[in-house]
């Protein structure tokens, strides 16, 4: 048979002759074994040098093994240390005090070789699965740690970028404006096309940044759920897009079942700005533009969409669309950055819920936010 590994084993035993019995057991399985004649000197050893492994007498002077028992598992906290008794009490309430005291085997004395190395080499395997199941946990709160790192890093890294590129963009932006008005005059018609693209892609350049910005800001702050009225939020959101409802004379209407729901108000926003929009972008080109928000809440999550009777799209493309900087459609067509759902999945991600969409090429599109409600939340 295999020779087991060497432990440190820590013998709580306060008969002389049984603890150099049992010292002489264990050194000839190949242990290092540290004796204490009391709880209160197995105490002192193992803050000293904690152990691998605690063999521990119930009847001891002092302190008994159960409660010396517990004040080891307190001592050694998270990692954990077997302790198997050796006892020559007989019956069930004993043992079931001993269990619950932290106890997790039990030898009877006296005892025997084989047994002894049985009971060994089992909790040695227990042993050995426990710490690799610490080493990996170890290494996953390492890995976590420095991926948390990685994203704070590349969050920053995008905001000080994003924030730096706007400086220079606006500068250029204003002596194009100022170049246009001051001498339109003297410019040829090619002038007059280039300083018109160098402005549009000004312009097209400053609502990337501010789209970039409004993405790595999202996992700045923190989460917080309120009850929030929709048709109340709804107005607000709406005022933003006066303009082009007005150009295009699109309808917009909140579904009568619509009352409130429980979400955090910065990402909910978010969403559904960016929802919104594309939806007013995507049917101003029918006929009677026409955009339903709806909205339910339920005992263990709330539910929102947004559909529209615009263009529509493929149905190959529904999880791609949520991708940052994955169009449909080319520039010219219809304007955007590609960053909008992106924004709008990971707002709902910080809620820990989803997102999904829903079209017919030509017949509009439904785009569905759903998210738990955490049971700390506020409820109406």
């Amino acid at each position: 048979m295999e020779a087991l590994p060497e432990l440190s084993i820590l013998l709580v035993e306060d008969d002389p002759l049984q603890g150099e019995r049992m010292v002489m057991l264990l050194q000839s399985l190949g242990q290092k074994v540290r004796l204490a004649e009391s709880g209160e000197v197995a105490l002192d050893l193992f803050a000293a040098l904690p152990s691998d492994l605690v063999l521990m007498d119930v009847m001891l002077p002092g302190i008994d093994g159960f409660e010396t028992t517990r004040r080891i598992k307190s001592v050694s906290g998270a990692r954990w240390v077997p302790v198997i008794y050796m006892t020559a009490l007989g019956g069930c309430a004993n043992l079931v005090e001993g269990l619950h005291a932290g106890g997790d085997d039990y030898l009877v004395k006296p005892v025997e070789f084989e047994i002894l190395e049985a009971k060994l080499r089992s909790a040695m395997r227990t042993l050995g699965l426990y710490r690799d199941l610490e080493g990996s946990r170890d290494e996953l709160t390492r890995t976590n740690a420095a991926l948390r790192e990685a994203n704070r890093e590349l969050e920053c890294f995008t905001y000080a970028v994003a924030h730096d590129l706007k400086s220079p963009l606006r500068a250029i932006n204003g002596y194009g404006s100022l170049l246009a008005s001051s001498e339109a005059g003297r410019l040829s018609d090619d002038g007059h096309s280039c300083l018109e693209k160098i402005l549009e892609g000004t312009e097209r350049m400053g609502l990337l940044i501010d789209d970039l910005l409004e993405y790595s800001r999202i996992e700045r702050g923190p989460t917080s759920f309120e009850e929030i009225y929709v048709r109340d939020l709804t107005a607000q959101l709406l005022s933003d897009f006066d303009d082009e409802i007005l150009r295009t004379g699109a309808a917009v209407e909140l579904a009568p079942s619509c009352a409130s729901v429980v979400a955090d108000r910065s990402g909910l926003m978010q969403a559904l700005r960016n929802l919104l929009g594309n939806a007013l972008k995507f049917s101003a080109g029918v006929a009677s533009p026409h955009v339903v928000i709806a909205c339910e809440r339920h005992v263990e999550c709330c539910h929102v969409s947004v559909r529209d009777n615009g263009i529509g799209f493929d149905m190959s493309y529904h999880e791609r669309i949520f991708d940052i900087f994955h169009r449909l459609h080319r520039d010219d067509e219809y304007p955007g950055t590609g960053i909008g759902l992106a924004i709008v999945r990971k707002a709902v991600a910080r809620m820990q819920g989803r997102c999904w969409a829903e079209s017919v090429p030509g017949r509009g599109a439904s785009f569905h936010l759903e998210w738990p409600i955490p049971s700390n939340a506020l409820s109406a």
